[in-house]
């Protein structure tokens, strides 16, 4: 786990090589080791063809959210972490505006990291919720 201190050299590294993230639209918001928040501002070019949000987009950054928080969190003895299963719940559509997802920790057991996040609209209205295992490695 990071330290305070360290928080803002591994957040400008982040945002820095977020590749994924950037690619989507994603910005990241804070970063403090209970939470991370995200920021999507929808895209015309990730609306599925009913001018809905595509599920896979905005898995996609509720994901790099979830890898952002989960490398500020993880224990000095690993070196990464991947992502080993996920559970995404589509609630409400959403057709523009900006999302937000906000990043916590529900436990952890080892080299189980329990995460779970969930994306607001515009209106603060929760429109998805995302649960995740990720696996701590070594190498």
């Amino acid at each position: 786990m990071k330290k305070d201190s360290e928080l803002a050299e591994y957040t400008k590294h982040f945002v820095e090589t977020d590749r994924m993230g950037t690619t989507m639209g994603a910005r990241f918001v804070s970063l403090t080791l209970s939470e991370c928040i995200y920021e999507y501002e929808v895209s015309a070019n990730h609306l599925n063809p009913n001018g809905i949000l595509h599920g896979g987009a905005l898995y996609a950054v509720m994901d790099s959210a979830q890898g952002m928080y989960v490398h500020a969190i993880l224990d000095d003895k690993y070196k990464a972490a991947a992502t080993g299963t996920s559970t995404i719940r589509y609630l409400a559509p959403v057709r523009s505006g900006v999302v937000r997802i906000v990043t916590t920790l529900k436990e952890q057991k080892e080299r189980k990291i329990f995460v779970t996040s969930k994306a607001f609209d515009s209106e603060k209205h929760l429109v998805a919720d995302l649960e995740e295992v990720w696996i701590a490695l070594n190498n």
